[in-house]
């Protein structure tokens, strides 16, 4: 018996080499507003640089700059800035009919021997996401969000007028993807409304800037595709934030940290 592929498969399966860039169609479905999905346009762009730049070596870092809407056919055209023993650094950007979207530099680089053996990022208290409700369908939610099954742990459903600004929920694909783990952690990693949304008292739109990701793991796994994400912001003044994010496996631990800055509009 066949299976038809997730959401996120048949979106990289439109990914086609094309001279020295590649292109990609991202459909109606990722959309957010006028622009894709941030997660969904970093993640085409690891994919296009992947496919570019072929390597063996895991994602360890990730600069990425929302510059302006993406969406529909897409070109990443990609630049390596630096290939060494260990490590290989590339530039990346995603354009479409609305012009550039997405800048991201991406840096692969495998573990090294090490005397240091740290770890403090302890995975919250949180219930196991089967004893949880899942976020409800609304009409404000966008379209890329039905492709996750969202669990929140505590308070109101992504409501706004909470008392501090942070996010801490189970995510998973509705449809689990057998894409590469990086781009799929991508594609996952930025589901969360900006935590500064829990301090809304009135509704204002937002926009995503920036996000910086750190790759714990370079073999990122996890049981039943569940990922513990949060988020939280302790600054949100001008109409920008900044917020912290984390991403903890099912068995507790930490594989993504990372930060965002957010524009606000309210």
């Amino acid at each position: 018996m066949t299976t038809s592929p997730s959401a996120l498969d048949a979106l990289l399966s439109t990914l086609r080499v094309d001279g020295d860039a590649a292109t990609a169609h991202i459909d109606e479905g990722w959309m957010q507003g006028r622009t894709a999905y941030g997660g969904i346009s970093s993640a085409v762009a690891l994919a296009g640089t992947m496919l570019l730049h072929p390597t063996e070596t895991p994602l360890r870092y990730a600069q990425i700059s929302f510059v302006g809407p993406v969406g529909g056919d897409c070109r990443v055209e990609t630049r390596v800035l630096r290939q060494s023993k260990s490590s290989l650094f590339v530039d990346a950007g995603v354009s479409s009919d609305q012009g550039f979207g997405t800048a991201a530099v991406f840096a692969f680089s495998g573990d090294r021997a090490s005397h240091l053996d740290h770890n403090r990022l302890t995975m919250p208290d949180a219930p196991d996401p089967e004893s949880l409700q899942p976020v409800p369908e609304h009409k404000v939610r966008p379209a890329f969000a039905r492709h996750f099954d969202m669990r929140p742990t505590t308070g109101p459903r992504f409501g706004w007028k909470q008392e501090s600004g942070k996010y801490l929920t189970w995510v998973r694909f509705t449809e689990q993807p057998a894409c590469h783990p990086a781009i799929a952690l991508l594609a996952l990693g930025d589901a969360l409304p900006p935590a500064a949304m829990a301090l809304f008292s009135e509704f204002g739109p937002i926009s995503s800037m920036n996000w910086t990701v750190n790759m714990l793991n370079g073999t990122p796994a996890t049981d039943d595709g569940w990922w513990l994400l949060s988020a939280k912001t302790a600054y949100a003044r001008g109409g920008f934030s900044v917020q912290d994010m984390m991403i903890w496996n099912r068995a507790g631990e930490p594989v993504l940290s990372g930060s965002q800055g957010i524009a606000i509009y309210a």
